[in-house]
């Protein structure tokens, strides 16, 4: 779901990077103004390691195709959204940075889409804190980032450049809705064994929900190769509808 650096115009990259920024300064501000404890830091700093580790595995999930967790409601849900999202932030940023995945240019973009927005329909869904609210929004928040994609690659294109454009929204959103079935279930499974061991930890234990989530980041860090070397949703819709170039 990261952007390349040729999937988006220059206007396009002004707009969504001026968004994003607005967006992180507001997360930035409610932070600041919820002054969150020292576990509730570490907690975050475990959360980002995991979904760090956990997005570099894809897992084939249908014929040709793979896909990733995504994590923006899972730590949006986790530790608020103000801090989710800027945790993710982090996360991208450092993914762009080190690992080259999802370019600089695109950066603006891939924050709207797997950090701002995951935290937003936290912030809706959390008024109802239960699990079933967990998995709808884990499930809505990857077809909607799809839905983000579809129109921030469109923009400030011609008309000779948008041919095609039917058949890439069409396969991106069948593909990602499928995607969102698989990360609200698992978003729904992590959230439940987190909560189930902080529910159980004592003043003693405090850390044991950040070093349990910390674990299971090195755990999936250690497999990493073993992850499906089959393209993901996006990669599969650009490829499928003859729009590669977006890739590049």
């Amino acid at each position: 779901m990261h952007l390349a650096g040729g999937a988006l115009t220059p206007q396009c990259v002004a707009l969504t990077t001026g968004a994003a920024v607005a967006g992180l300064a507001a997360s930035f501000a409610a932070l600041r103004a919820s002054r969150p404890n020292r576990n509730k830091l570490l907690l975050a700093g475990a959360l980002g390691s995991f979904v760090f580790a956990a997005q570099a595995i894809n897992v084939p999930i249908a014929p040709g195709m793979s896909a990733h967790l995504v994590g923006g409601v899972l730590l949006a849900w986790m530790i608020g959204p103000a801090l989710g999202s800027l945790t993710m932030a982090a996360v991208l940023v450092l993914q762009a940075v080190a690992l080259g995945d999802g370019a600089a240019v695109s950066l603006g973009a891939n924050l709207l889409n797997m950090a701002l927005l995951p935290a937003a329909i936290v912030g809706v869904a959390r008024r109802f804190s239960t699990t079933s609210s967990v998995a709808i929004a884990a499930s809505l928040a990857v077809p909607l980032a799809a839905l983000l994609i579809v129109v921030e690659t469109a923009l400030f294109r011609s008309p000779a450049e948008l041919a095609g454009w039917g058949r890439f929204t069409v396969t991106m959103l069948a593909a990602h809705a499928w995607i969102g079935i698989f990360e609200g279930a698992l978003t729904v499974a992590l959230v439940t064994g987190l909560e189930s061991v902080a529910a159980s930890s004592n003043q003693r234990s405090a850390y044991r929900p950040a070093l349990a989530a910390l674990s299971i980041g090195l755990a999936i860090a250690a497999i990493f190769v073993s992850g499906s070397m089959l393209p993901d949703g996006y990669e599969f819709a650009a490829k499928a509808s003859g729009m590669a170039w977006l890739l590049k």
